[in-house]
C-alpha cells in the first residue's frame, strides 16, 4: 500500500478524510523528531497572496472613518496608491461620503468582511476639502433651521446636529426626546420631515440617540479635564457596571461616577481587568499578616503602585510594604477567624414549688380537727362550706315537700308568679296541688 510507504506524503486524488489523518500523522512525526511546530502564516487570514485576489478569495481593502470616534469600514482600493491619513470619497448607501484612512490598504480574506464593499471613487483634493468644510458649515445652519421648525410644530424633541452627504443630497438629522417624554407619533415626526425637507431642498432622515450618543456628537469635557473619550477616540461603547466602581474601590455613589451624558463613566472598564488582577495577588484590608517588625493588620492598599500599608499590633506604627516583604505574592493565609463573642446567660427558670408530702391519716381522724393551711384561707373556705351548707338544705327541703308534685320541676319565675296569684307561698301551693290532683 502506498500509505505503508510513506505515510508523511499526501497522495493526489485521496479523500478528506484520508487527508486529516495524514496530516495527524505529520504532526505526530514532527514532535517525536523535535522540530518546529506552528510559526507558519497558513492560518492568517489577514494576508492573502496575489494568486488569492485573482480567484476572487481575499480582497485589497483600506479602513476608513467618517468621523474620529467613529467605526471603521473597509473599501475596495483601487490602483491610486493611497496613505493613511488621506482623505477619500467612496460610495455609501446613503450616497458619496467623504472619510480619512485610518488602515492602510491591505488584503484582507472576503469571508472576514460583512457586507457588500463598495470601491473608493478618488482621493480628495483641495477643492474637495473645501467643499466639505462649506457643507460642515451648512450643516451648523440647518440644526437652528430644524429646530425651529420643531418648535412651530410643538414637538418635544431636542435636534442635536444635522449632518450633510458630500453631494448635499441627504441631510441626517440627530435629535434626542427629555427625560420623561413620550416619542411623538409618526405622522407628526413625518410631517416634520417633509416641513424640513422643502426648507433644506433634500433628502431628510431622522435619527432619535440616547445620552451617550448625544454626549458623542455634542462633545465636551469630562471629569478628568480631557476631551470626552466618546467624542475624541472611543469607536464602541463598552459594558459597563457599578460592579467595576466597587472592584476599583470607588465611591458607589451615581452621582460621582457618572459622566456628563447621566450614565456610568465609559473609563471604569479601562482598567478593570488589572484591578481583579491586582487584587487577586494582594492580600484584603483587615487581613492580619505577619512583617520583619511583628504582627500587623492590612489598613490600606495601592493596587496599581503594589504597596501595602500595615499597622503593627504592638505599638500600633503604620508601614508601607511591598508584597514580597509580608510574604509571597498570592499565598497569604486565611484571615483568622473572630472570637466568638460570649453568649448571653439564658434566664433562669423559677423552681417549681415543692409539692406537700401526704401522710396517712391516724385512726381517730375523724375525731380530731383538721390543721389549719392559712388564717386567710380557712377564713375563705369556711364562707364557702357555710354557703354550700346552706344551698344544700334549701334544696333538700324545697324537694321533701313537693316530691312526686309538678310544682318541684317548674321553673323559679312560674312558681314566683303563682305564688303571686294564690296570695301565698304555702295556700298557692296546696290550692294548685288540690286541683291537679282532684282533677
Amino acid at each position: 500500500m502506498a500509505e505503508s510507504v510513506n505515510p508523511i506524503v499526501p497522495i493526489a486524488g485521496m479523500t478528506i478524510d484520508q487527508a486529516r489523518a495524514l496530516a495527524r500523522d505529520r504532526f505526530r512525526a514532527r514532535l517525536v523528531a523535535g522540530e518546529p511546530v506552528g510559526g507558519c502564516s497558513c492560518h492568517d487570514e489577514s494576508r492573502q497572496s496575489d494568486a488569492d485576489i485573482a480567484d476572487g478569495k481575499a480582497e485589497l481593502v483600506a479602513g476608513v472613518r467618517f468621523r474620529d470616534s467613529g467605526r471603521t469600514y473597509y473599501f475596495r482600493a483601487g490602483l491610486e496608491p493611497i496613505r493613511v491619513g488621506d482623505w477619500v470619497v467612496v460610495e455609501t448607501g446613503r450616497g458619496r461620503e467623504g472619510g480619512r484612512v485610518v488602515i492602510a490598504p491591505q488584503q484582507i480574506a472576503k469571508n472576514s468582511l460583512q457586507g457588500e464593499v463598495t470601491p473608493i471613487l478618488r482621493v480628495m483634493d483641495e477643492n474637495d476639502v473645501a467643499h466639505m468644510e462649506e457643507m460642515r458649515s451648512e450643516s451648523a445652519r440647518a440644526v437652528k433651521q430644524c429646530a425651529a421648525l420643531a418648535r412651530s410644530r410643538r414637538l418635544p424633541i431636542k435636534v442635536i446636529s444635522a449632518e450633510y452627504s458630500f453631494d448635499g443630497s441627504m441631510l441626517a438629522i440627530n435629535y434626542s426626546l427629555p427625560e420623561r417624554e413620550r416619542s411623538p407619533d409618526q405622522s407628526r415626526l413625518r410631517d416634520f420631515a417633509h416641513d424640513c425637507a422643502d426648507a433644506m431642498h433634500c433628502r431628510i432622515e431622522l435619527r432619535q440617540v440616547g445620552p451617550r450618543d448625544e454626549a458623542r456628537l455634542l462633545g465636551g469635557v469630562g471629569r478628568c479635564g480631557r476631551t470626552l473619550c466618546c467624542a475624541s477616540w472611543l469607536p464602541v461603547f463598552p459594558e459597563i457596571s457599578m460592579n467595576m466602581a466597587k472592584t476599583q474601590d470607588l465611591p458607589l455613589n451615581p452621582q460621582k461616577v457618572s459622566g456628563v451624558c447621566g450614565r456610568l463613566l465609559c473609563c471604569l472598564s479601562y482598567e478593570n481587568e488589572q484591578y481583579k488582577q491586582m487584587k487577586a495577588m494582594m492580600p484584603r484590608l483587615g487581613q492580619p499578616v505577619d512583617t520583619q517588625a511583628g504582627p500587623g493588620v492590612v489598613v490600606a492598599m495601592q493596587l496599581m503602585r503594589e504597596l501595602i500599608t500595615v499597622r503593627l499590633d504592638g505599638d500600633g506604627t503604620e508601614l508601607v510594604l511591598t508584597p514580597a516583604e509580608i510574604g509571597v505574592a498570592g499565598d497569604f493565609p486565611p484571615p483568622a477567624p473572630r472570637p466568638e463573642q460570649p453568649r448571653r446567660p439564658e434566664r433562669a427558670e423559677r423552681p417549681e414549688r415543692p409539692a406537700m408530702a401526704k401522710t396517712p391519716a391516724p385512726a381517730s381522724a375523724a375525731a380530731a380537727p383538721a390543721p389549719a393551711v392559712a388564717p386567710v384561707m380557712s377564713e375563705a373556705v369556711a364562707e364557702a362550706l357555710a354557703l354550700a351548707e346552706a344551698v344544700v338544705e334549701g334544696a333538700g327541703l324545697s324537694a321533701s315537700g313537693t316530691s312526686g308534685e309538678s310544682s318541684g320541676d317548674a321553673p323559679k319565675k312560674s312558681r314566683r308568679r303563682r305564688r303571686r296569684r294564690g296570695g301565698g307561698g304555702g295556700g298557692g301551693g296546696n290550692s294548685s296541688g288540690g286541683s291537679s290532683t282532684g282533677g
